[in-house]
């Protein structure tokens, strides 16, 4: 099953269910219904599309035309807004500001106040965003899924520069602030990689990759992605971020979905098959630290690194976490519902439910 599939079945359950946007209320009380302690919350949220989570705020975007940020500590409402269509894509955050996808544009928040700052058309259904810096200036990196990549100010919205490539985006971007670089993977007649330079658009290199490859990654001057051939002859492949020369390959057992972002922490990368097995690299030279089998399908994940722990979703929905150092699995956590986002905030595992009684985002301890 593709990225596409997916999102075509996602849009199946979004027209044959209906749904009842209840707003956001916090409800003081743990998963279990006793009192929330330890930073361990439940607030509702009416039918959420997307979650992103840094320090102490979760940024959601949901039904009803709403954004909302809460505190990842005490689960409370700190702002929400309004926005009309926002997609499945998930919200960036920088220290200043809220990047949302929506329909055929982009809307950028204050992080602070959630007033909204700037609104950017892009003229066909947005895709990805990040946030990041090309020298001393706020870049906000977004993609179309139609194969448009640009770069807009990270202060007024404006473009400027804007490129199409010739395939669809299903992957998120990647971007590097101190190495001025950013990194796109899209599918055309053969799927290929580009690197280029964050403050003009100008290419510095371009790779063809084997066709089932996940997102690609930044970290210590390579660049990390999952690729295989969808015959069972894959791996995890790092390319020097100057020259696109392959530094070290990683053997994995199956191919990768384009819908799977890998993790990045530290000198750590995190990668995940479409069968379910996560390698743990050192980006820097290669090294496995350990690879291990959650024998579940892997499709569309964001695979998020703690100081201690590494977690996915599963296709089925299920948040695996692992131990960051080990390997070994520690917890599989059933939200009741589909977690349609996740991600840690102040040594929480924050996580955003859809399809449940009530939808919501809950928080629960990491290790």
């Amino acid at each position: 099953m593709t990225r596409r599939t997916t999102l075509a079945a996602a849009v199946v359950a979004v027209v044959t269910l209906v749904t009842v946007v209840t707003g956001c209320a916090a409800t003081g009380t743990g998963p279990s219904g006793l009192p929330a302690h330890a930073g361990v919350w439940r607030t509702e949220v009416g039918w959420p599309f997307s979650l992103a989570v840094r320090g102490r705020d979760a940024v959601v975007a949901g039904g009803g035309n709403q954004v909302v940020a809460l505190d990842t500590v005490t689960g409370r409402e700190r702002w929400h807004a309004e926005i009309a269509q926002a997609t499945h894509y998930e919200p960036a955050l920088d220290r200043e500001t809220v990047l949302v996808s929506a329909d055929d544009r982009f809307v950028a928040f204050d992080r602070a106040s959630g007033a909204r700052r700037w609104e950017a058309g892009v003229g066909e259904h947005a895709g990805g965003g990040v946030l990041t810096r090309a020298g001393a200036d706020a870049i906000a990196l977004v993609t179309t899924e139609r194969g448009v990549v640009a770069a807009l100010d990270g202060g007024t919205g404006h473009a400027r520069w804007s490129v199409q490539v010739p395939g669809d985006i299903w992957a998120a971007p990647a971007a590097r602030a101190d190495a001025a670089a950013g990194a796109v993977l899209w599918e055309g007649d053969e799927p290929r990689l580009r690197v280029f330079d964050l403050a003009t658009g100008a290419v510095r290199w371009e790779a063809t990759v084997e066709p089932g490859a996940s997102a690609p990654v930044i970290r210590d001057g390579t660049v990390v992605l999952g690729g295989g051939n969808g015959n069972f002859s894959a791996r995890v492949v790092g390319r020097d971020l100057a020259s696109g020369a392959e530094r070290w390959s990683v053997p994995a057992p199956a191919s990768f979905e384009s819908g799977v972002t890998p993790g990045a922490a530290g000198d750590d990368v995190a990668v995940c098959d479409h069968f379910g097995t996560v390698t743990l690299v050192d980006a820097r030279n290669g090294t496995t630290r350990w690879q291990t089998a959650l024998r579940a399908p892997i499709l569309e994940s964001r695979v998020v690194l703690t100081r201690r722990a590494v977690v996915i979703r599963t296709y089925r929905g299920k948040l695996v976490v692992l131990d960051r150092a080990s390997g070994r699995v520690v917890r599989r956590l059933d939200p009741d519902g589909f977690p349609v986002g996740f991600g840690e905030g102040e040594g929480r595992l924050v996580f955003a439910v859809r399809l449940a009684r009530p939808d919501r985002v809950e928080s629960e301890p990491l290790p």
